[in-house]
């Protein structure tokens, strides 16, 4: 048998009973990174050795786990926090046990997405994840157009290092006054929630109002349902460009009404 079990995304005491029955009972422990998953055996005070599990030995251990599986093994997998196989190794497995048709199950537990999307204060009706914002600029401009047009609450992982960035990129294609929230350290002892117009959250990481430091959730606001076509008559059109480039006006006019800047700039530049 195989089990997907949910870990502790901060505090070590949302460990739940079965998780830890399930892990006592088990042969064999697979963790992303055996450092941490570590420090909550010893939180729980269970003897068992565990081996890594991780993007880059994925599918030679899938291989492994699987043969193991066939040999009557019970066999547990770990992330580091949250839920396997949600942005970590575990997806190429659960294909591999369908075809092989080899049981298995998950012990549900913590979940940033899940928990992010109710300390967000965002509408909790419907909502996207897309996981990591990518590194590529390409990629990344792929979810962002995504992102402008989504309804639903959206909710990215992203690293403090590169948040500020990202930010600054999304604010381009969703406008200045899309609310949005930035989850930090959740369920810790430092847990904090920023919640404002996406202008507002970049203007106070400017400003060293908000402590980067830890693991971020960010939560965006959908866009509105019932959105009207930009219009711009022929006389303000007119008098923007006879002053300023197509890409300043765009600009300012995204500024002063919110509006998406591409979206202003392709009605600029329409014949």
């Amino acid at each position: 048998m195989l089990y997907f079990v949910s870990t502790p995304i901060g505090n070590l005491n949302d460990i739940s009973l079965r998780a830890i029955d399930v892990i006592r009972s088990s042969d064999y422990l697979y963790a992303e990174d055996t450092r941490n998953i570590k420090k909550l055996l010893n939180f729980i005070n269970l003897k068992i050795k565990s081996k890594s599990f991780h993007e880059h030995n994925e599918n030679i251990t899938s291989l492994e786990i699987i043969k193991q599986l066939k040999n009557g093994k019970i066999i547990s997998i770990a992330s580091d926090a949250g839920t396997p196989a949600i942005s970590d190794p575990g997806y190429k497995l659960i294909q591999m046990c369908i075809k092989e048709n080899i049981k298995y199950t998950l012990v549900p537990g913590p979940s940033s997405v899940m928990s992010s999307l109710v300390m967000s204060g965002l509408s909790p009706d419907k909502f996207s994840f897309y996981g990591f914002i990518p590194r590529k600029a390409g990629d990344q401009i792929r979810l962002f157009e995504t992102l402008s047009n989504d309804v639903k609450t959206s909710i990215c992982f992203e690293s403090s290092n590169r948040i500020r960035k990202s930010l600054i990129n999304l604010q381009k294609f969703i406008g200045a006054n899309r609310s949005i929230s930035l989850c930090k350290e959740m369920t810790k002892i430092h847990e904090n929630v920023f919640r404002g117009k996406i202008s507002e959250i970049v203007k106070e990481i400017e400003n060293d109002q908000i402590n980067l430091k830890g693991e971020l959730v960010l939560v965006i606001e959908g866009a509105k349902n019932k959105r009207k076509d930009l219009h711009i008559n022929a006389k303000i059109k007119k008098e923007f460009l006879s002053k300023l480039s197509a890409s300043d006006s765009a600009k300012l006019i995204s500024i002063l009404t919110g509006e998406n800047k591409r979206d202003v700039y392709k009605k600029l530049i329409e014949k």
